[in-house]
């Protein structure tokens, strides 16, 4: 698992897939914070206090990391068509985790961030780069690598 502080993504095969880098982390990305439960007076950097001096209930709060999506397809639709495509080009040549794996080094070829204005994230640009990369493969009968 590669170490990466993008913020957006999504979940892939079981971890969770950078948009930007595609690094594969095992957890979805989250930030901690305080909230107050009542309106508090004074903030010193750890807790909320009264005006009194005893300390005003708070909770911990979890954000976590968006969901990255473009044209109309998330990261991990777009990552399943380019799967279902090279499972179909190569007539059943890849098993579907390798084919999803294989679907992100294509990803990390490009070098184009999830939703970058450069590329199509529709499901004809998934089958696209499957297709664009395939020409450089060795071809034998059965039209597998």
């Amino acid at each position: 698992m590669a170490n990466c502080n993008h913020w957006e993504g999504d979940t892939v095969s079981g971890n969770w897939l950078c948009a930007k880098c595609y690094a594969k982390l095992p957890d979805r990305p989250r930030k901690y914070g305080v909230e107050r439960l009542e309106l508090a007076k004074v903030y010193d950097g750890d807790n909320w206090w009264n005006p009194d001096g005893s300390r005003y209930p708070t909770r911990q709060t979890v954000t976590l990391a968006p969901i990255s999506e473009a044209q109309g397809n998330t990261l991990a639709q777009f990552i399943e068509a380019m799967a279902l495509r090279l499972i179909a080009r190569t007539r059943g040549g890849f098993q579907k985790p390798d084919a999803m794996d294989y679907a992100i080094e294509i990803l990390r070829t490009f070098g184009e961030p999830f939703g970058s204005d450069d590329m199509d994230w529709t499901s004809a640009g998934a089958w696209e780069l499957v297709d664009e990369d395939m020409q450089y493969w060795d071809a034998d009968e059965t039209a597998s690598n």
